[in-house]
C-alpha cells in the first residue's frame, strides 16, 4: 500500500515539473516567435529583439523564483519556544535561523506592500511596459506584449521556485542536520568509550594490589592494610582543599558498601554539576590517601559525572577533588558521612 501511494506522489510530482518546464520553454518559443516579423528586414535585429525578449523574462523568472524562495523557506522549530521535549533534541547544534527570519520578514513586507499598492499595481506595470517598448519600435502592441512577458515568466518563476522549496529544499536540510547529527553521535560514542576506558583503567591502577586479582593473593591484601596501618595512619588531604563538598556549581558524593574481599569496603565518589546550563566536562583529578597505588586518578566525565570507583578500601579517608582545570576545589571526608559502618569510620 505504501509502495503504491508513494509511487502516486511520485508521478503527481513528475507531472507537475513536466508541467512547469513545457511552461518555459512555451515562454521561450513565444519570446523567438514575437519579434519574428524583424526576421525578414534584418537576421541581426531579430537576433537582438528575441534575446532582450529571453533576458526580460529570465528576469522576470528570477524575481518570482526569489520571491517564491522567500516564501516557501520552511520554519525551524525551536524546542525551547515550542515546547517540544528538549531532552530528544541536540544542544550541540545551533541552528541558524537569520535566512528564516529574513524570509519571514521580506514576505510580510512584500504582502503588505502590495496591499496597500494594489490600485497603483497596473500604473507601474504600464510605466514598465512602455520603459522596454522602445526595443519594439511600437508603441500600440509594444506595453501589452512586454507585460504579459514579464507576468509570465514572474508567476511561472514564482511556482517553480516555490514548489521546488517546499518538495526538495526541505528534505536536503533534514538530510544534511541528520548525517551532522549522525556523525557527531558516533563521535560521542568514541569519546565515551575512550573516557570509559580511561577511567578504568585508572581505578584498577589504584585498588590495592596494584590491579591484580586480591581475591587470589590475600597476603598482598594483609601487607597493604599493614602498610597503611603502621605508616599511613593520618589523613593528609584533610582540609588541604577547601573543606567544602558543594561549590561553584560543582558537587561532590560518596557511598560506601561492603567489598567482595573480607574486612574491606568499596567506596564510589560521585562529582557531577548542581547547574544544568553549567555541565561538568573534561576530567576530574582525585587526591586520595597516599597509601594507594594511584594516589592522584585522573577520571574522565562521562554523561556530566566522573565517578570513581574504588574496590579496596581499608578505613575513611578525606578526598580532595579538583574540577574545572583546578578552577573549583572539593573535599568530602568519607568519616563523617552518615550510616556508614564504625569499623570503616574508626580506622
Amino acid at each position: 500500500m505504501k509502495e503504491l501511494v508513494l509511487k502516486q506522489k511520485n508521478r503527481d510530482l513528475k507531472s507537475i515539473w513536466d508541467f512547469l518546464l513545457i511552461s518555459i520553454i512555451v515562454g521561450i518559443v513565444i519570446c523567438f516567435l514575437v519579434g519574428l516579423h524583424k526576421i525578414n528586414n534584418s537576421l541581426t535585429i531579430y537576433l537582438e529583439l528575441s534575446g532582450a525578449f529571453i533576458l526580460i523574462g529570465g528576469a522576470s523568472f528570477g524575481i518570482g523564483g526569489l520571491s517564491g524562495f522567500l516564501f516557501g523557506v520552511p520554519k525551524i522549530l525551536n524546542p525551547e519556544i515550542n515546547h517540544i521535549d528538549i531532552e530528544k533534541k541536540r544542544k550541540i547544534i545551533s541552528q541558524n535561523d537569520n535566512l528564516v527570519q529574513i524570509s519571514d520578514w521580506l514576505t510580510k513586507i512584500i504582502v503588505g506592500v502590495g496591499l496597500t499598492q494594489l490600485n497603483n499595481i497596473p500604473g507601474y506595470l504600464n510605466s514598465l511596459g512602455k520603459y522596454f517598448s522602445g526595443i519594439l519600435k511600437d508603441n500600440t502592441i509594444g506595453p501589452a506584449i512586454i507585460i504579459s512577458i514579464i507576468l509570465y515568466f514572474l508567476i511561472i518563476g514564482f511556482l517553480s521556485v516555490y514548489l521546488w522549496t517546499r518538495i526538495h529544499f526541505i528534505g536536503m536540510v533534514k538530510n544534511v542536520e541528520d548525517n551532522l547529527e549522525e556523525k557527531l553521535e558516533e563521535q560521542e560514542q568514541k569519546v565515551k568509550a575512550i573516557a570509559e576506558a580511561v577511567n578504568d583503567t585508572q581505578q584498577k591502577m589504584t585498588d590495592i594490589g596494584g590491579g591484580k586479582k586480591i581475591t587470589e593473593n590475600m597476603e598482598a591484601v594483609k601487607a597493604n592494610i599493614n602498610r597503611i596501618t603502621e605508616s599511613d595512619s593520618d589523613d593528609p588531604q584533610k582540609g588541604k582543599w577547601g573543606g567544602l563538598s558543594e561549590t561553584n556549581e560543582r558537587k561532590v558524593t560518596a557511598k560506601v558498601e561492603l567489598s567482595d574481599i573480607p574486612t574491606l569496603y568499596k567506596v564510589i565518589l560521585e562529582v557531577m554539576s548542581t547547574n544544568p546550563n553549567n555541565p561538568l566536562t573534561g576530567f576530574v583529578k582525585f587526591h586520595l590517601h597516599p597509601s594507594f597505588n594511584n594516589s592522584e586518578p585522573m577520571i574522565a566525565v562521562t554523561d556530566g559525572t566522573a565517578t570513581l570507583l574504588l574496590n579496596t578500601v581499608y578505613g575513611a579517608f578525606t578526598a580532595g577533588i579538583e574540577v574545572d582545570e583546578g578552577k573549583t576545589q572539593l573535599e568530602i571526608d568519607l568519616a563523617e558521612l552518615p550510616n556508614i559502618p564504625q569499623e570503616f569510620r574508626d580506622r
